[in-house]
């Protein structure tokens, strides 16, 4: 019998939530490898004797700090209950007696405000620098562009976190007198520190601040994608600076915008401006990251500058701004984009050192104190926030390069 038409075939999903799904598995299942590693790593290798100096009533102490926590028990079991914790939302108790997930949640604002804006602004730069810097060809801006990139992606973090104070603290303080701000804020805060109903807290406005900044630049870098792509110079330009006029602008009507300025100057009442002061360290976030993005870039760029579609849009009259960004640029972006997220980790260490150094009290400050202390439960907190931020830059970088180059697509649904 002859069949006269194919049985419809049931509607496939669009590409994207395919592609997401599947990289999401696959990101979860690296999370999984590289905790557990960290979790034996910790229990078997770590010395907790070391430990019992720090803590009131000595060894016995410790001891009985280790028996609430579980760590008597099996490797196995331990390992189970870390898992299962993980699946509740719970990060377990610090061996000082306060829930691992209360420090996280004090001292991730801090990072995502630094990390996360000082990175996206670090990309945007060195992208741009890496685009024009190739298409230039006058000798001294171009080296001038080369020298700055290598001294990005050299520099001792330390040292620029000496040169940030150093030339950057007085500049800031005369900004904060000319926006009207008093240079003791103990004012702006002090319903808070005296139990005002109402009155915002520091940890409030570092939050709003933080996922404020960091949905400003996400929407901000569509928005730029989308100018780039259709050719809207003046939507290119203005897309992010607009989004963080807007955000800023909304911060200041709700009536906390003297204090979430404070928070960029200081990040606690009692740090100076200087030592303690997130926009430092931003900024410091962005230097460390730029060079290596627009290195990548500039190759990229020069590589592709003599392949024959270069030359076939110039001969049919496309102009160089043309050639450059919507045909090589596009074409060298994915590769970027890969070659960006490997050198996370880079960015990511000397995060941890500039945070450190500024005395930010951001992920950073917790890790290394508790190392100090040996307490475990509080590193391995710390190792969990850092695995999701790398898969969520991971998931970002994938879907973006997928955008870009559709056979990334291919076998996603």
């Amino acid at each position: 019998m002859i069949q006269t038409a194919d049985r419809a075939r049931p509607p496939r999903l669009p590409w994207f939530v395919a592609f997401l799904a599947k990289r999401l598995v696959w990101a979860l299942v690296t999370l999984v490898i590289f905790l557990t590693a960290v979790f034996f790593f910790m229990q078997v290798w770590v010395p907790y004797s070391w430990a019992t100096q720090f803590m009131v009533g000595g060894s016995s102490a410790f001891e009985a700090a280790r028996e609430a926590a579980g760590l008597d028990r099996p490797l196995v079991e331990q390992y189970a209950d870390f898992v299962l914790g993980l699946a509740r939302g719970d990060l377990g108790t610090s061996f000082r007696g306060f829930p691992v997930a209360d420090a996280m949640t004090d001292a991730l604002p801090i990072t995502l405000t630094v990390f996360i804006a000082g990175s996206v602004i670090g990309w945007v730069v060195g992208e741009l620098l890496g685009r024009l810097g190739s298409w230039n060809r006058g000798r001294f801006s171009g080296a001038a562009i080369s020298v700055a990139g290598v001294l990005s992606a050299t520099i001792f973090p330390p040292f620029l976190v000496f040169l940030l104070v150093r030339w950057l603290r007085q500049p800031l303080l005369d900004a904060r007198e000319a926006m009207g701000l008093p240079t003791d804020s103990l004012n702006l805060w002090r319903g808070a520190l005296i139990g005002e109903a109402g009155a915002p807290t520091q940890g409030d406005v570092r939050w709003l601040v933080a996922l404020g900044l960091s949905a400003a630049l996400v929407v901000g870098l569509v928005v730029r994608s989308y100018g780039r792509r259709h050719q809207l110079a003046l939507v290119e330009g203005l897309a992010i600076p607009a989004m963080l006029l807007g955000v800023g602008l909304g911060i200041w009507l709700s009536g906390l915008g003297a204090h979430a300025i404070d928070l960029l100057y200081r990040v606690e009442v009692a740090a100076t401006t200087g030592r303690g002061t997130p926009a430092l360290a931003l900024f410091g976030i962005a230097l460390i990251s730029f060079g290596q993005v627009m290195l990548l870039m500039r190759a990229g760029m020069e590589a592709e500058g003599s392949e024959d579609y270069v030359l076939t849009g110039r001969a049919k009259g496309l102009t160089e701004r043309a050639v450059r960004d919507r045909h090589v640029a596009r074409n060298v972006m994915a590769p970027v984009l890969a070659g960006s997220f490997l050198t996370f980790p880079t960015v990511l260490a000397g995060m941890i050192i500039v945070e450190y150094e500024l005395e930010m009290q951001g992920l950073s400050s917790v890790l290394f104190d508790a190392i100090e202390f040996q307490d475990i439960p509080v590193i391995m907190g710390v190792m969990v926030v850092l695995g999701l931020i790398g898969i969520g830059f991971r998931l970002v970088t994938d879907v973006t390069i997928a955008s870009l180059d559709p056979r990334q697509r291919r076998g996603s649904a």
